[in-house]
């Protein structure tokens, strides 16, 4: 029944809005239309005019009745929010503290110059790219010596195997009779002589008995031009390299040279040793000349980084100074102390003492004293592993059978080896044990 009226008046509501809608005219202005209906408009109260020109929607003017209109004026939007013109903007407060910009961080001390003489000492570099390299590194060694000066004459794709690409024995005498002054001779080659040697129409592989013959007369003609003049000559050893193979060449041609240089009155200075690991390999990585970790060797393998270059200059600094000193004292160049002369030619030690001695009667029957050598035989620390026949290995030695494979899971694999029967790791269970009541 609730429902029924509801209904009923929803009904009748709508047909009385109907009907007003129906009894609007277009055009009253009591009703606002929207193109199909019409909606009663509100009358507005009392004291409110027709807006004057420059009305804008949402403006309300409010004039009292009969006030004339007032002229339009033009949109102001301070005036709108109640803003005066004449109020003069308030300055900004100054702060009390203000904040001050961080600095630069002070530029770094530039070095005093180094006032330009005429160089007294004159280091001549010759040789191919690790000579390029070690020169740089002299260059950094000397920076701070204005009376030394480092040349370089280079070519980085030689050496003494092909004389067709570069004669070294004839432009080592060009450049001496060219006025060039040489006070020490830098010469470091091999890198690149890993190849066949042609003499005529024969040809040689390297490290072949005549290839060394050949080899060893090379040397000698690039160190008689300085022979010849009396200027000292450093040769430098060749480094380590990655490939193992070319490692084992680089030392049966250390050795090679070696033997040339010192032959002839070279001094020989061998960088290997600031360039291996404590097992003797090539790394590329170690303690700079500073002692901080540093990468010495270039991707490649072969070449020096700078921090390498410098490290290989080290060394050929330490002999430059020495042959330097040497040359400007006039005393001879000797490691250790002079041995006191000996009275009469391979004489031992004993007999020097006793010839120091005052001389004493020796007692009757006294056997004499047997001569002991001056010193026992040197072991290099240095040398590259050798196989048993006394041979140079090329690789690393393999562990091989029964044994080979037990101590290569433990060494290298970190498996303990099986334990033996009754030690003291073997919990291994020995049978059924009876248990006594």
């Amino acid at each position: 029944m609730r429902w029924r009226l509801i209904l009923a008046c929803i009904t009748i509501g709508v047909a009385s809005l109907t009907a007003t809608r129906s009894s609007a005219q277009p055009g009253d202005p009591r009703y606002y239309y929207d193109g199909r209906n019409a909606y009663p408009r509100q009358a507005p109260p009392p004291g409110y005019g027709r807006p004057p020109p420059g009305y804008y929607p949402g403006m309300l003017i409010q004039r009292a009745p009969g006030a004339p209109v007032p002229p339009p004026q033009e949109f102001n939007l301070r005036r709108l929010f109640g803003v005066e013109e004449d109020v003069p903007r308030r300055p900004r407060p100054t702060p009390s503290v203000r904040r001050s910009r961080p600095q630069p961080p002070p530029a770094a001390a530039a070095k005093p110059a180094v006032p330009k003489v005429d160089p007294s000492t004159h280091i001549v570099v010759f040789g191919d790219a690790f000579a390029e390299l070690t020169g740089q590194g002299l260059d950094d060694a000397f920076e701070e010596m204005p009376d030394v000066e480092v040349v370089r004459k280079v070519r980085a794709d030689s050496g003494l195997v092909r004389k067709e690409v570069h004669d070294w024995s004839k432009s080592i005498r060009e450049v001496l009779d060219g006025g060039q002054e040489v006070t020490v001779a830098v010469v470091m080659l091999g890198s690149n002589d890993r190849q066949t040697i042609r003499e005529g129409d024969e040809s040689y592989d390297p490290l072949s008995p005549r290839w060394l013959e050949i080899y060893r007369a090379r040397i000698d003609a690039v160190m008689q031009p300085f022979r010849e003049r009396g200027i000292p000559v450093v040769w430098v050893g060749n480094p380590p390299m990655r490939s193992d193979r070319f490692s084992a060449d680089m030392v049966r041609i250390n050795e090679v040279i070696r033997e040339g240089v010192e032959r002839n009155g070279g001094s020989y200075v061998d960088i290997w040793p600031g360039f291996v690991d404590d097992e003797n390999h090539y790394t590329a990585t170690g303690p700079d000349v500073t002692g901080q970790p540093s990468r010495l060797r270039a991707s490649d393998g072969v070449l020096f980084t700078r921090a390498g270059a410098r490290k290989a200059a080290h060394f050929v600094d330490a002999e430059i100074k020495r042959l330097i000193d040497g040359k400007t004292t006039g005393a001879a160049i000797a490691a250790v102390p002079a041995v006191p002369p000996t009275p009469a030619e391979g004489a031992s030690v004993d007999q020097i003492i006793s010839s120091s001695l005052p001389s004493l009667p020796e007692p009757a029957g006294t056997p004499p004293l047997e001569p002991k050598p001056l010193a026992g035989p040197v072991l290099p620390l240095t040398r590259p592993d050798l196989a048993s026949d006394g041979k140079l290995i090329t690789k690393r030695p393999t562990l091989e059978g029964d044994h080979g494979y037990t101590a290569r899971r433990a060494l290298r694999e970190g498996v303990p080896s099986p334990p033996r029967p009754g030690r003291a790791d073997d919990f291994r269970w020995q049978g059924s044990m009876a248990v006594r009541e």
